[in-house]
């Protein structure tokens, strides 16, 4: 199972969830003109570079046309983030061992930097929550997530 937080550049200067619903509703389809889009387009290689720059030990290969995935080079991390032409995704596995806040540091660290060098909103979809950048408090609360619902998962 995978974690993912989603990251966006609000073009309103906040992330909501009217915002979250319509990109979630209209967010794959390419017609729509880029007026309508209530997020902005970036380029999904310069962002790339932009994140080698603060951690140039991830592991960049192609994705789906445009788009860039940067692995965390540690594999039993298993950290990556896809970059794509409207923001990022950050996946990383649910975990209750005593990896996950030493992964949820790095995550939050990549999430805090994009807010910092880019203006990038994070919307959480597994606590349903939209920061214009995390804490500490969203680390300690994805961890309390994360060893409440892993057992129910693997029971099931």
């Amino acid at each position: 199972m995978r974690y993912e937080i989603h990251l966006y550049v609000p073009k309103t200067g906040s992330l909501t969830p009217r915002i979250m619903e319509w990109l979630f509703q209209y967010g794959q389809t390419e017609e729509i003109p880029e007026s309508y889009w209530p997020v902005r387009r970036v380029k999904p290689r310069a962002l790339a570079r932009l994140l080698l720059t603060l951690d140039p030990t991830l592991i960049a290969s192609p994705a789906r046309g445009q788009d860039v995935e940067l692995r965390f080079p540690m594999p039993q991390v298993d950290i990556s983030l896809y970059v794509h032409d409207r923001g990022v995704i950050i996946f990383f596995p649910y975990t209750a061992d005593t990896l996950v806040r030493v992964v949820l540091g790095i995550v939050y660290t990549y999430i805090r930097y994009l807010y910092d060098a880019a203006g990038f909103w994070s919307y959480d979809p597994q606590l349903n929550i939209l920061s214009y950048a995390d804490d500490f408090q969203s680390i300690d609360e994805t961890a309390a997530l994360m060893e409440s619902l892993l057992p129910k998962m693997i029971e099931s």
